[in-house]
C-alpha cells in the first residue's frame, strides 16, 4: 500500500516537466519548470526514505521538556495557526491593503500568495483524499497506514499526507519572497527569513500536535514551494 501511495505522488509531480504551450514564444521559460520537478522529486524520495523514522520522530512530543512547557506548546500552537488559516488571512490582508492603498505591488503580492495557496492547496487536497494516510493521532505506531481513496470517504483522520498547513505556509513564504526579489525590494532581506522561519515552525508544530508525520510536512513544504514559484512566475510574465 505504501508503494501505491508514493506512485500517486510521482504521477502528481509529472506535470512539472511540461513545456510551454504550443503558441508561446519559444524563448520563454515555462511557468512550471524542471527545477520544480526536482524539488518534488527530492521531497518524494526523501519521504520514502524518512518514512521508517516517522514513528520515532513523532515520539519526541512525549518527552517531558516538550510536554510540560506551556511556552513550547503556545509557540507551536501559534505557529500552526499562522501557517494554516492564518497564512490565508495574511494573503488576503496583503491583497486588501494593497487595493485600499492603491499600491499595485502590495496587492499583487497578496494576489500571488492567494493563487499559490489555491494551486498548491488543490494538489494537496487531491493527494490527501487519494492516498488516505492515517494521522498519527489515530495510531502513532503505524506510519505506513495507507488506503487508496480513504481520505475522501473517511475524512479528516485519514487525510494526513501531505500536510495542508505546511503547504499553505510555504506557498505564502515562497510567493512573497519571489515577488520581493523580483522587484529588488530591500525588505526581502528580513522578510524571507521571517516567512520561511514561520513556515518551518508550522512544519514542526504539525508533528508536535500529532496531526501529521514528518514526511507529510516534508512533502507539503515541497508542494507549497512549487506552487509559490509557479504563481510568482505567472505574475512576472503577466504584470
Amino acid at each position: 500500500m505504501r508503494t501505491r501511495a508514493f506512485v500517486l505522488l510521482v504521477l502528481a509531480a509529472a506535470p512539472a516537466w511540461a513545456q510551454s504551450a504550443p503558441g508561446e514564444t519559444p524563448k520563454q521559460e515555462p511557468i512550471v519548470r524542471a527545477s520544480d520537478a526536482a524539488i518534488l522529486g527530492v521531497a518524494l524520495a526523501g519521504s520514502a526514505l524518512l518514512m521508517k523514522y516517522d514513528v520515532r520522530i513523532t515520539a519526541w512530543k512525549g518527552y517531558a521538556p516538550f510536554q510540560n512547557s506551556s511556552r513550547v506548546r503556545n509557540t507551536f500552537n501559534t505557529a500552526a495557526f499562522l501557517g494554516g488559516p492564518g497564512s490565508i488571512a495574511i494573503d488576503a490582508a496583503l491583497w486588501g491593503a494593497g487595493r485600499i492603498a492603491k499600491n499595485k505591488d502590495l496587492a499583487t503580492d497578496g494576489e500571488t500568495a492567494l493563487e499559490a495557496a489555491a494551486l498548491s492547496g488543490a494538489v494537496t487536497f487531491l493527494l490527501k483524499g487519494a492516498i488516505g494516510r492515517a494521522r498519527p493521532l489515530v495510531d502513532s505506531t503505524r506510519a505506513d497506514n495507507f488506503s487508496f481513496g480513504r481520505g475522501f470517504s473517511a475524512g479528516f483522520d485519514y487525510q494526513s499526507f501531505p500536510s495542508g498547513h505546511t503547504t499553505a505556509a510555504f506557498a505564502l513564504a515562497t510567493a512573497v519572497t519571489m515577488r520581493l526579489a523580483e522587484r529588488k525590494s530591500p525588505s526581502v532581506a528580513w522578510a524571507a527569513p521571517v516567512l520561511f522561519g514561520v513556515a518551518t515552525l508550522t512544519d514542526i508544530a504539525r508533528v508536535y500536535t500529532h496531526h501529521h508525520w514528518a514526511t507529510d510536512c516534508l512533502m507539503g513544504a515541497a508542494i507549497g514551494t512549487v506552487g509559490g514559484f509557479a504563481a510568482a512566475r505567472w505574475h512576472e510574465r503577466h504584470p
